[in-house]
């Protein structure tokens, strides 16, 4: 029975793993994280540490484990956007060996495979540890006890490997090779005895491989060797630990891994990032296209709108009294002009806050962004007699471009008196608070409510859920833009005739 610990772990990414996991003699463990330090030091007892994307020093935990064992797998899970940044960091972390690795989260239907390789990697680096003891402990090696030390070395330790393990001299010649090792050449051990270990591969490797058994594990002591095979192709990794004894001659252990199935789950992630990247400069390319459509034909259409409504004013200079025949439709006619021209005005908005994406974040004082947003909103704040209060416990702030969050700011409170309720005094409250570095913002009003079958389209581009409210359907939509941009979310609670709450949820740049 093998058992997995995870910590910080999306519920999931956990689910998936479970469901695509061959191992059914695979445990699952939670621990919290007030209760890690506390687990270290029994990680003996595990096979696998899995770090998730809810852990906040995610490095930190990893040296702790790594201090505490240095044999079992930790793998340090995060998405596309923070993937490249954690392995980097890795690189240059103290106290920190190989046992420890990202991974993406970006696919995880992949992520089964490379749990299970970890798995058999901590199965591996455990047995070696027990085996390279053994060897060293041993008495010194003479060629008179070969034979003795050969069998002892076969019978205690190499068969019960979970991993390839060959004995060589120093020249390179086999005197021994566990089952798992003679499963990867597919040959009997008195095909290989007394051969050399090269001569095993395909003759065009043979010269690298016999070039890294010799003295090339002294600069690189693991080397990956890719082995093709007629109709399949094999990833075998090599690492070598000398058995050096005054006064006799030398011994070498070799340690062969097959990664192959880590190696292509690994190429299948790469290839599916790079999908991923690709796509998401395809998208930004349909954006900029998109936005530089939409500032063009904004621009563009405010000429014709206003010659319109010139031709209007002098149409109904020229008809003079004779106007009074035709007045309700010269109204209609002004009526669908100034929707078109609100329209226009609507499109040019979500054109520049596009274009406000990426600007520098800087520190923004929650208090005082509200009554700039106040004063903003100074005539329809008057003209409603809307009571506007904030609550947060303290005087907060956050790190975001100051113009994104005015907007979203501006946007909620607009809605909020548009879809006031003529029954009852309009009263908006705006809340404030942090969670770690999560800012969270939320307008709650006791207006109209959305109807319960609408709820789902709030949030589209010129939707609108009260047909009397003047308005595009705009405020909101851009809103969501700004927020899911920045890498927040935005969610609503509402009932109809009671309110509606709006919650912003951001992570700070």
């Amino acid at each position: 029975m093998s058992t997995v610990l995870h910590i910080g772990l999306h519920q999931k990414a956990l689910l998936e793993l479970k469901s695509h996991i061959q191992d059914q003699d695979v445990m699952f463990k939670e621990v919290p994280g007030e209760a890690f330090r506390e687990v270290c030091k029994t990680l003996q007892k595990f096979d696998v540490l899995l770090v998730g994307e809810n852990v906040e020093h995610q490095i930190q935990l990893a040296q702790e484990a790594y201090s505490h064992d240095k044999t079992i797998s930790v793998l340090l899970f995060n998405d596309s956007s923070n993937h490249e940044k954690m392995k980097q960091a890795l690189r240059f972390s103290p106290f920190i060996g190989p046992t420890v690795q990202c991974v993406s989260s970006e696919a995880p239907q992949r992520i089964a495979p490379i749990v299970e390789d970890a798995l058999q990697r901590t199965k591996q680096r455990r047995s070696f540890t027990k085996l390279k003891n053994n060897a060293l402990s041993g008495q010194h090696f003479a060629p008179n006890v070969l034979e003795r030390v050969r069998t002892d070395f076969t019978s205690k330790v190499l068969e019960e490997a979970p991993i390839g393990a060959v004995l060589l001299s120093d020249s390179g010649i086999v005197f021994s090779m566990n089952n798992y090792a003679l499963g990867l050449f597919g040959k009997m051990e008195k095909e290989v005895l007394g051969t050399p270990l090269a001569g095993h591969f395909p003759e065009k490797m043979q010269d690298e491989i016999k070039h890294f058994l010799l003295d090339g594990y002294l600069s690189d002591p693991k080397q990956v060797f890719e082995i093709v095979k007629p109709g399949e192709k094999q990833y075998l990794e090599f690492s070598v630990a000398p058995i050096d004894r005054t006064g006799t001659s030398n011994y070498k252990l070799v340690i062969i891994n097959n990664i192959t199935q880590t190696v292509v789950a690994q190429q299948h992630t790469q290839a599916h990032l790079h999908e991923l990247e690709t796509l998401n400069a395809n998208l930004a390319r349909v954006n900029a296209d998109l936005d530089t459509f939409v500032y063009t034909a904004s621009h563009d259409l405010k000429s014709p709108i206003l010659n319109i409504e010139g031709l209007i004013s002098s149409l109904e200079e020229e008809l003079g009294p004779a106007k009074a025949a035709v007045a309700m439709e010269l109204e209609h006619i002004k009526r669908s002009i100034n929707r078109f021209k609100q329209t226009v005005e609507d499109l040019t908005e979500v054109s520049r806050v596009q274009k406000s994406f990426g600007q520098e974040a800087m520190l923004v004082d929650v208090a005082e962004l509200l009554e700039d947003v106040k004063q903003l909103l100074e005539r329809e704040i008057r003209e409603t007699g809307v009571a506007i209060e904030l609550h947060c416990s303290e005087s907060i702030a956050v790190l975001f471009p100051k113009h994104n969050l005015t907007s979203i700011l501006y946007n909620l409170l607009n809605n909020a008196i548009k879809y006031r309720s003529p029954d009852r005094s309009p009263h908006i409250q705006v809340k404030a608070w942090r969670d770690g570095k999560v800012f969270y913002i939320s307008v709650k009003d006791n207006g109209l409510g959305i109807p319960k079958d609408k709820r789902d389209r709030v949030f589209q581009l010129f939707k609108r859920m009260h047909s009397h409210v003047v308005g595009s359907g705009v405020g909101l939509y851009l809103v969501k833009r700004i927020v899911e941009y920045n890498g927040g979310n935005i969610t609503v609670e509402s009932e109809e005739g009671v309110g509606s709450v709006f919650e912003v949820q951001l992570k700070e740049v």
